[in-house]
């Protein structure tokens, strides 16, 4: 190029046309470089304030949570937490458990009963000994109740193994219970029981339906229910509380703007906290 400058450098007229043919080339290769550039930035710029908004949401459903484990009122909005603002809608749905695989409105004597699982490993067998029991509790003018169904729903990746129920003869029922499965094919394990129907009372408190299972992987995720064959108690399930939508929104502070959400769907006792759905939409 310095050569063809040079060549031309005597020739009248000659170079000042080349030199505005190279600036505009040059701007067409420029231009489109700089908006590039900005465009990364503006880009990178809002993953920024949606991963400070997300992290800012969470921490408040997390605040909120810890609030109604403990009976406190939840905020309504929390200033100050990666430099957003983020406010919280906490929706009281009221008493549900969960029995079969849906959530339900208990009886309102749903307290008559208590149920509760435990696994352990039997290495006589090869397998995990899985026993759900139920217990009468103490209620004035309440001396017995009958069952109509025992049941649980197993950790993904675990089986009902055949013909095991029988092997225990204080169960409630020897026989086979029915088995479907759930959405992510959990076995759901139900017993259902005829007449004369099996029963806990105020003498005989305790009852228990316990056979073997199956499988690898971490034993977590599995609840277990009880039905008893009165409406005002209904079925009772191992997981049961307050059921609560929280919806934390999270904005920055310089212009308002929504960069985060969270839906939260818990279940919460006095002892435990279920998450049952956690939704999380960017902006």
């Amino acid at each position: 190029m310095i050569k063809l400058f040079r060549k031309l450098n005597g020739e009248r007229g000659q170079v000042l046309p080349l030199v505005l043919a190279f600036l505009a080339i040059g701007s067409l290769t420029i231009v489109p470089s700089l908006n590039y550039v900005t465009s990364n930035l503006n880009s990178s710029r809002s993953l920024n304030s949606a991963m400070k908004g997300t992290y800012a949401a969470d921490a408040a459903i997390e605040n909120t949570l810890w609030s109604l484990a403990r009976s406190i009122a939840p905020p309504a909005q929390l200033n100050g937490l990666n430099d957003m603002s983020v406010s919280i809608q906490t929706e009281n749905k009221g008493e549900f458990t969960l029995y079969f695989g849906e959530l339900i409105q208990p009886g309102v004597h749903n307290d008559y009963l208590d149920i509760a699982s435990s696994v352990i490993w039997d290495e006589g067998v090869s397998a995990y000994k899985f026993t759900i029991t139920t217990t009468w509790q103490p209620n004035e003018g309440e001396p017995v109740i009958h069952l109509e169904a025992i049941g649980t729903r197993l950790t993904p990746g675990y089986e009902y193994v055949d013909s095991s129920a029988a092997l225990f003869a204080a169960n409630l029922s020897q026989d086979e219970p029915a088995i479907v499965l759930d959405s992510v094919g959990a076995q759901m394990v139900n017993w259902e029981f005829g007449t004369p129907a099996p029963k806990v009372s105020q003498t005989d408190p305790v009852a228990t339906q316990t056979f073997y299972i199956t499988g690898s992987g971490p034993l977590d995720g599995y609840y277990s229910w009880v039905v008893a064959n009165r409406t005002d108690v209904g079925a009772v399930g191992e997981f049961s509380g307050g059921l609560y939508r929280i919806t934390s929104v999270a904005r920055r502070v310089e212009d308002n703007r929504v960069t985060a959400r969270i839906v939260a769907d818990v279940l919460i006792n006095t002892e435990d906290t279920f998450v049952l759905s956690w939704q999380t939409v960017n902006y």
